[in-house]
């Protein structure tokens, strides 16, 4: 099975937006206070924390798939 590239990148950063967003739910501090965080409000916030720092990162390579847009020479105009 063949994905393009593009794509997949683009599908893995609706994915990542939409599970920092479950997790902003999870580990919300302004409904929980820091030092009542649970193992698993801790982790929650460790990976929204992750993504964030992905995110952009997999932004960036997606302008690397763009196809590139060259000017065009006419050698024979004047």
């Amino acid at each position: 099975m063949f994905t393009d590239p593009l794509n997949l990148i683009d599908q893995t950063i609706d994915n990542l937006e939409t599970l920092t967003v479950l997790f902003e739910d999870e580990s919300d501090e302004r409904t929980h206070r820091a030092s009542d965080y649970s193992l698993n409000m801790q982790r929650c916030r460790d990976a929204q924390r992750a993504i964030a720092m992905l995110l952009p990162k997999l932004r960036a390579a997606r302008l690397t798939q763009l196809p590139q847009v060259h000017g065009q020479i006419c050698f024979n105009c004047d």
